[in-house]
């Protein structure tokens, strides 16, 4: 039980005490009326007596309920009863109806607007919570898209470098094939300076031209002089002038 339903069961106890008094109030009144009506009857002692059931009431229901709330509700092991007492009568206060009632206005009153302050508060805090998570997002993508420009970059560089390696090792290859060229027309005007001539004479042929200036009138030999001279045969003619490398 919270305190309103303390207070509502002490109000309840209070109205119906109240309502036995006036009760009783009325019977006395009949009773004073009857007495003054009857002149024959003695007067009798005007002072009104504390009927039974109140007495009751307040012994066995008033102080048992009394002493319950104080327990249940107030009272703290090691407090004093003067604190108890002034804490009990800072926190049981009988209110008004209209009183009341206008408290529980003012009191709805605040909640809603306690309410729409924090559906308020819970639109900005998820409006800012949109918008941080929209700004992760698009900060998310352009780190994506640089780090997809670096990797292209870094592509178009490695190709590059691979094209220019290509271009020096042809280049390489080139200057190898062309100095390969050189040097064997320099070895073949080298030999061309070292060859000598022979004049064909009557009753000579290529095989004896070979025997006589090399000693080697073998097929290596022979094909080697057709070689420096463009012959396709060993057929040599009287006067004619071959190289003898």
């Amino acid at each position: 039980m919270n305190k309103e339903d303390y207070r509502d069961k002490i109000e309840e106890h209070r109205q119906s005490f109240e309502d036995e008094q006036k009760e009783q109030q009325s019977l006395s009144r009949v009773s004073r009326m009857n007495k003054n009506g009857n002149k024959n009857k003695k007067p009798k002692d005007s002072k009104r007596k504390t009927p039974l059931m109140t007495i009751l009431f307040v012994i066995f229901i008033l102080i048992p309920l009394t002493i319950l709330i104080y327990f249940w509700k107030f009272y703290e092991p090691g407090k004093t009863i003067e604190q108890a007492e002034k804490d009990t009568a800072e926190q049981v206060v009988e209110l008004d109806p209209s009183e009341a009632s206008a408290s529980d206005k003012d009191k709805d009153k605040e909640d809603k607007g306690q309410d729409a302050q924090g559906d308020k508060k819970a639109q900005e805090q998820s409006q800012k919570d949109a918008e941080k998570l929209a700004a992760e997002q698009k900060a998310a993508e352009e780190a994506k898209k640089a780090q997809e420009a670096k990797k292209a970059e870094e592509a178009k560089k490695a190709e590059e470098a691979r094209k220019a390696e290509e271009a020096r090792i042809a280049q390489q290859q080139a200057e190898a094939a062309r100095k390969a060229e050189e040097a064997r027309k320099a070895e073949e005007a080298k030999q061309n300076a070292k060859a000598t001539t022979h004049t064909v004479k009557a009753n000579e042929n290529l095989y004896r031209i070979a025997l006589n200036h090399y000693g080697d009138g073998s097929e290596a030999t022979l094909a080697k002089i057709r070689a420096a001279n463009g012959m396709s045969s060993n057929t040599v003619m009287v006067g004619q002038v071959i190289k003898l490398p």
